[in-house]
């Protein structure tokens, strides 16, 4: 029988964006806010373990895992990806908004959905092409955005993985 825990590392098959992008859609409003975002720090995870040296897995995984992990929460995954240019200022905003978005949904006691102002308002973050009509699905922006970072965040680590990196200065 699986432990709680190792529930948490189950992943999608990414091969199948389209899948999960339905997958995400179809959910109620809260599910889609942490699934997707879930996704989204799960990329990230992988993009900075792929810029890190390794110090192998039961060290690497002391980084990520448990209740006293350094990079454990997403909010300090977002502040470790900005520091190693794994996205710049626009895309942390971004990951922030989808950060922000997912706890409202998480930590709310009340029913929550993707039409309330304040989550319009993040949305807006990095959907800044929306005009603000009762024709936006907001569930499907969010869902879309998560699928997005995620996919830039892979790519990151694809393109950055076991490669000697440069650095530039201002």
């Amino acid at each position: 029988m699986p432990s709680i825990q190792s529930l948490t590392r189950e992943k999608p098959e990414m091969g199948n964006v389209k899948e999960y992008l339905k997958t995400l859609i179809e959910v109620d409003d809260r599910s889609c806010a942490i699934m997707g975002a879930a996704l989204v720090e799960e990329c990230l995870e992988i993009a900075i373990r792929c810029r890190i040296v390794d110090p192998g897995k039961d060290i690497a995984d002391g980084w990520f895992r448990g209740p006293n992990a350094p990079f454990g929460s997403f909010s300090a995954k977002i502040q470790m990806g900005l520091a190693l240019a794994i996205f710049g200022p626009q895309n942390h905003g971004r990951i922030l908004a989808i950060k922000d978005i997912r706890n409202a949904f998480a930590h709310r006691f009340l029913p929550l959905d993707f039409d309330h102002p304040a989550l319009k308002a993040s949305l807006h973050k990095f959907a800044p092409f929306l005009k603000g009509s009762a024709e936006d699905d907001m569930k499907l922006i969010f869902a879309t955005g998560c699928i997005v970072q995620a996919k830039s965040l892979m790519e990151d680590a694809l393109e950055n993985g076991g490669k000697v990196m440069t650095t530039r200065f201002p």
